[in-house]
């Protein structure tokens, strides 16, 4: 398989799992603000964003076992950058949290956090490879 055609096979799936994460996720929170739903109703709607997170990761791991080995590479090294970022902020605010009695941050908040800083190691690496180009 060739990258371009990996390509629009992950665009494919990425855009509409991405779609229904963000649509769920704000359907959700509107629904539990404006006390639309019993809490049960709440638990079992977070079922959809979260398929649909599971559908990101696996459309995500499809992509890298179909391009070739260098942006592979980038692509792991993006991946590793994203999460290193990820646990090393959840650690370092979690001992502020226990030790120092700063706000609850909510975990909600890693997954974008992922993803954004996935997508700068992603553009960093491939500017630093000439990839890019």
């Amino acid at each position: 398989m060739t990258n371009e055609t990996a390509n629009r096979r992950y665009l494919a799936t990425i855009i509409p799992a991405s779609l229904v994460f963000v649509g769920a996720s704000s359907a959700i929170k509107m629904a539990d603000e404006s006390a639309m739903l019993p809490t049960w109703a709440l638990y079992a709607a977070a079922i959809l964003p979260v398929a649909a997170m599971v559908g990101m990761f696996w459309a995500h791991w499809r992509y890298v076992s179909e391009i070739d080995e260098f942006l592979r590479s980038i692509q792991v090294k993006a991946a590793f950058a994203a999460l290193a970022l990820v646990m090393v902020i959840a650690t370092g605010w979690g001992y502020l949290e226990f030790y120092a009695g700063a706000a609850a941050l909510s975990i909600y908040w890693l997954n974008p956090l992922y993803w954004i800083a996935y997508s700068v190691a992603v553009m960093a690496l491939n500017l630093r490879s000439g990839a890019a180009s």
